[in-house]
């Protein structure tokens, strides 16, 4: 299917563009972030009291909606920081920047999906949900259509 050929090669990028960026986790570690296809992997429960490794910092890459030839794609950013000083919006829009900097520079993904550049608006989630700190970039790719298969014989 076109729109997961779309989104594995958008998490691929996803993860060169951050490669090396590290941000404090629930862990109370500094780690890479970690980019998912559509959700956050669910974790299986510990019979132990140990903390768990988490899943923030991440980026999401979401398949929003589709019309021939458009693909709604979202990049969901998550992260996490208990520091009392609230500065986590910090994080999310220095990740959302990153991203949007690389689409607007090289709209195109492996030659096949093109970024349709009127359509990149970036989003930050201002409700409190400390110590958790969301936002996101909405965009729209064009993608090949289908061509009918009985097209040839009706000319």
């Amino acid at each position: 299917m076109i729109p997961l050929n779309l989104q594995s090669a958008l998490r691929n990028r996803i993860e060169e563009v951050l490669s090396g960026t590290r941000l404090s986790s629930q862990e109370g570690v500094n780690k890479e972030i970690q980019v998912f296809a559509q959700h956050i992997p669910r974790k299986a429960k510990s019979a132990s009291r140990n903390t768990e490794e988490t899943s923030y910092p991440c980026v999401i890459v979401y398949l929003d909606e589709g019309e021939d030839g458009l693909v709604k794609v979202l990049f969901v950013v998550a992260v996490h920081d208990a520091s009392s000083n609230n500065q986590g919006y910090r994080d999310v829009l220095n990740i959302i920047d990153k991203i949007y900097i690389d689409l607007k520079r090289s709209p195109q993904v492996e030659e096949t999906f093109e970024l349709n550049s009127e359509s990149l608006k970036w989003f930050y989630n201002d409700q409190d949900n400390y110590p958790y700190y969301f936002g996101w970039i909405e965009t729209t790719f064009e993608v090949p259509s289908i061509l009918r298969d009985d097209l040839e014989g009706l000319i």
